[in-house]
């Protein structure tokens, strides 16, 4: 194989590691966008008033409602 044709596989390579990365950074972006958006509904209702054991239990009733 010529060193060109190396050179070629290491950049499309470094060119994928690259787009994995940048799409990793996106969705943490995204994540932490929707964390934001569930506490702010959380306070729209009145939920940043509970301790977070409460809010712990209303979260597991509400998921195993949500897989009924």
């Amino acid at each position: 194989m010529s060193g060109k044709a190396k050179n070629t596989h290491y950049e499309k390579e470094q060119k994928l590691l690259q787009k994995i990365e940048e799409a990793k950074k996106e969705l943490q972006k995204l994540q932490q966008k929707r964390r934001l958006e569930i506490g702010q509904l959380a306070c729209k209702h009145g939920l940043d008033q509970l301790d977070n054991q409460r809010l712990d239990e209303l979260f597991g009733q509400l998921a195993q409602q949500h897989a009924s």
